[in-house]
């Protein structure tokens, strides 16, 4: 593994002010597609970087709020936020769904307040660790209940290998205090914290590690749920807010 060095990259993302300084995404279609519709967001550009990034935007009380659609997945997601960031905006909220590593029901909401690092995207924005503190999860658990939303806090397992999650990782993570497992909250917030920006996150559960056998629940065939409709307007009202006072 090659030492990680703080050092200018040679490559960097390219944007305009866009005259937002928060932006919303969630992770799947149907949970971005909600999103969209309770803003009212309308498609004002398109990145091409690194990755391709849809660009929607809404105003309230003078105040822009960009959303995009993040892809699955640490090295995409923070390639996104990267282009995201290039344009102006210094705070972002994310949402999507987790699998559980805890015996909780589905559509429970999580607050990750620290990440494990299974991921190799963050290794080339900190020094290698083992956790990387979630530093917003208390305004996160304070905008989630200001909307009436029950949360479980506690650590996620951030992991690039969804198909090798296995029995004994799963059991190891919950002995580190783990109740979720996700694709990105390490590597995004290390490369916010990286970039002196502010990242904010909540999670859904859907399938569960926390038995013998893997329960899917609805992660394959996921929709529009009532769960679905309250994350999206909590990460709405919590965009706001913050922009706000941004």
């Amino acid at each position: 593994m090659i030492e990680f060095i703080d050092e200018k990259g040679m490559i960097d993302p390219i944007g305009e002010p866009l005259g937002a300084k928060v932006a919303v995404t969630a992770f799947s279609a149907h949970t971005f597609a909600e999103l969209v519709a309770r803003t009212g967001a309308k498609r004002i550009k398109d990145v091409y970087g690194c990755v391709d990034v849809e660009m929607y935007m809404f105003e309230t009380n003078g105040k822009k709020v960009l959303v995009y659609k993040s892809p699955v997945g640490a090295p995409a997601a923070v390639a996104a936020m990267e282009e995201v960031m290039a344009c102006g905006v210094e705070h972002v909220v994310a949402f999507g769904i987790c699998g559980a590593l805890t015996d909780v029901p589905a559509h429970t909401f999580v607050v990750p307040n620290r990440a494990f690092r299974d991921e190799g995207t963050s290794l080339h924005y900190a020094p290698a660790s083992e956790f990387a503190e979630v530093k917003n999860s208390k305004v996160v658990e304070k905008r989630l209940a200001e909307c009436g939303v029950n949360t479980v806090t506690g650590g996620t397992w951030t992991t690039d290998g969804f198909y090798r999650e296995t029995k004994s990782r799963a059991e190891t993570m919950r002995k580190n205090g783990c109740v979720a497992v996700d694709m990105e909250c390490s590597a995004l917030q290390i490369a916010a914290d990286f970039r002196g920006k502010q990242f904010y996150t909540f999670f859904i559960t859907a399938d569960s590690l926390a038995g013998e056998e893997w329960e899917p629940n609805d992660i394959l065939e996921l929709k529009v749920t009532d769960s679905t409709t309250v994350a999206a307007t909590a990460a709405m009202t919590m965009a706001i807010r913050i922009a706000e006072k941004a």
